[in-house]
């Protein structure tokens, strides 16, 4: 691996006026069979969609869908194809990878085995694990299952010895549940858990783990029994079969060149491992916005709630802070919750308002490097005008190049 960084409802209507080159759309209604003038059921800006053809179709030679959703139903808009080999156009059907978008559903499954009293956020994390492996503490402060959940344990982006021969950026293929348990013995604490937010793909992995061992059942398993199952995402999974591979799934880029994106390994899957489409996507915003009420209702709102500030870094200026794996931003008046992934030739972003009833999915088989996802929501959410398109809003807190 080379640099690491790391349909719902039925078509009612096809959207009037013309489409640019390379985009089409469709609009799916689960709430509705008639489209109001809501400001999430108009057309993407000009401007927006000419950013969207110039950075990401021609420039980056990859394909984007935009799902919108709000009170009325959904909305769907696609840019570009598959690859060059499959020269079909991408939809809401089409799979991509979601990069760290995985790590909300590990702590949707911490969320959910806490609120049915499996597991408690406040419990110390070394309870779950096997007693020879040694937990790292800072001055008697222990690590809690909120802490990792937070990204608040003191724990590092990886584990030191997660990467091949030593070449950080390069996974291990072969790393294991032995190999997670000397890592997190080998770390040693610079600061007392809840103290200071820092991003830790190692922690969320962990986190996993943990819950796995504590269900008896392997990761992915766990979040199809416990998440997809219960919110109808049939199409999100880590491993594809060959036909979805070769008829649905389009090709990551950077640089305007196809890439070959290596798998993360098992032990550590929850750090980014996904796949999932638009339409799987759109109904998990709905859950999140309360549009789909399920069994996860009090998970939701759980996850949901603010646990430490971060630093800005956002176009608006809003503060922000982190939930249980989610971003918020809020200039005390919304917040708006939010959640990027990227990985080699993959960049996605789930993106809701709660009080105003608005969210935007984001796929892309476009690098991290060529088009900030974070931003582009910022501005269809409008939250920020168009003129700040080109803004960098990556927070600076990966201390290798990785999931994002």
């Amino acid at each position: 691996m080379q640099n690491l960084v790391l349909t719902m409802g039925v078509i009612i209507a096809l959207v009037t006026g013309p489409l640019l080159p390379g985009m089409s759309t469709h609009i799916t209604n689960a709430y509705s069979t008639t489209p109001t003038n809501s400001s999430m059921n108009k057309e993407i800006a000009p401007p927006v969609k000419s950013f969207i053809l110039n950075q990401i179709v021609n420039k980056s030679k990859a394909a984007i869908v935009v799902g919108f959703i709000d009170p009325n139903g959904t909305r769907i808009f696609s840019f570009g194809n598959m690859s060059k080999a499959h020269n079909v156009p991408v939809n809401g059907n089409t799979f991509f990878d979601i990069g760290s978008i995985t790590k909300t559903f590990t702590t949707l499954l911490l969320a959910d085995m806490a609120t049915q009293g499996v597991v408690n956020l406040t419990d110390p994390i070394e309870k779950y694990l096997p007693a020879s492996v040694k937990v790292p503490e800072f001055k008697g402060h222990k690590i809690t299952l909120e802490n990792l959940a937070s990204y608040t344990s003191g724990l590092p982006e990886w584990p030191s010895n997660i990467w091949l021969n030593n070449e950080v950026g390069v996974f291990n293929p072969n790393y294991n549940e032995t190999m997670l348990y000397q890592g997190l013995s080998n770390t040693t604490l610079t600061r007392e858990p809840g103290s200071e937010f820092q991003y830790s793909s190692f922690g969320i992995g962990l986190l996993a783990h943990i819950l796995s061992l504590k269900a008896g059942l392997p990761y992915e398993q766990l979040v199809k029994h416990r998440i997809l199952n219960v919110l109808g995402m049939n199409d999100t999974k880590i491993t594809l079969s060959p036909y979805e591979i070769k008829n649905r799934f389009s090709i990551g880029h950077r640089g305007g060149k196809e890439i070959t994106t290596p798998p993360i390994p098992e032990i550590v899957a929850a750090a980014g491992a996904f796949r999932s489409t638009p339409d799987d996507l759109l109904k998990y915003t709905s859950a999140n916005l309360g549009f789909l009420h399920t069994k996860l209702d009090g998970a939701i709102q759980l996850y949901h709630l603010i646990i430490h500030s971060i630093i800005p870094a956002n176009p608006m200026n809003y503060s922000e802070y982190v939930a249980l794996d989610w971003r918020v931003l809020t200039n005390f008046g919304t917040e708006t919750l939010s959640h990027e992934g990227a990985i080699n030739g993959w960049n996605a972003l789930v993106a809701f308002i709660p009080t105003n009833q608005i969210g935007v999915v984001l796929l892309c088989s476009c690098d991290s490097q060529d088009v900030d996802m974070h931003n582009l929501g910022f501005v269809l959410l409008h939250l920020t005008g168009v003129q700040n398109l080109d803004w960098r809003s990556k927070i600076s807190i990966h201390t290798t190049p990785g999931l994002s």
